[in-house]
């Protein structure tokens, strides 16, 4: 049995803003991820890596079950907008998974600094934590095609984020030597461990069970 995890991907072409409305409020807009453009995880195939695309229409089926999601900074710390609470809305266009929080508290010091931070451009970056629920491989494990992904899963959330860094860690991949470093290794990509075997075995890497 394989066990999915939460999957983290950073997006610079997020297209982030944020005005402010009244003395009180800042309306904050965003894509999340954007579809059919692919980038590279953990450095492409030439690092070892691989190139993936999320496709259009990946959200449909959860945001269709109204998932509960979080926006935050940096995936971590209090929620600034929250789907469950009215405060935040996400759908989905041509582009991509689309984040808005129309009424951001100013009162809230994090807002603050978001704000200070996206006027000077120095935060322009747009991250989201997901399950794959529908994925396609090519033959080599060189590019990943995700078909569709799930929000409704504790862990999940949207968030601005200051690094572009990726954290998928395949190159421990190609250095376990145990099941239980593959497993960690993979842990560390959001892959199950099977995928992650697969990839091993392209690399002619021998993983005892």
């Amino acid at each position: 049995m394989t066990t999915r995890s939460v999957e983290l991907r950073i997006h610079s072409d997020a297209q982030i803003q944020l005005r402010a409305v009244d003395d009180a409020t800042a309306d904050f807009s965003g894509y999340a991820t954007v579809y059919d453009v692919w980038y590279d995880v953990a450095g492409g195939p030439e690092r070892g890596g691989w190139r993936e695309m999320v496709a259009a229409g990946a959200a449909t089926r959860t945001l269709n079950a109204r998932p509960d999601v979080r926006l935050l900074v940096n995936h971590e710390g209090l929620a600034l907008a929250r789907t469950r609470s009215g405060t935040l809305l996400l759908d989905e266009d041509t582009r991509g998974l689309l984040t808005h929080a129309p009424a951001l508290d100013l009162r809230n010091p994090k807002v603050q600094e978001l704000s200070s931070t996206m006027d000077r451009k120095d935060v322009d970056e747009m991250s989201f934590a997901f399950i794959t629920t529908r994925q396609e491989w090519n033959d080599d494990y060189t590019e990943r095609i995700i078909r569709e992904f799930s929000l409704d899963v504790t862990g999940s959330d949207v968030s601005v984020v200051t690094y572009p860094a990726n954290p998928a860690t395949v190159a421990q991949m190609r250095d376990a030597v145990r099941i239980d470093e593959l497993r960690a290794a993979a842990a560390r990509t959001g892959m199950d461990t099977a995928t992650a075997r697969a990839i091993a075995d392209r690399y002619r890497l021998s993983v005892p069970a």
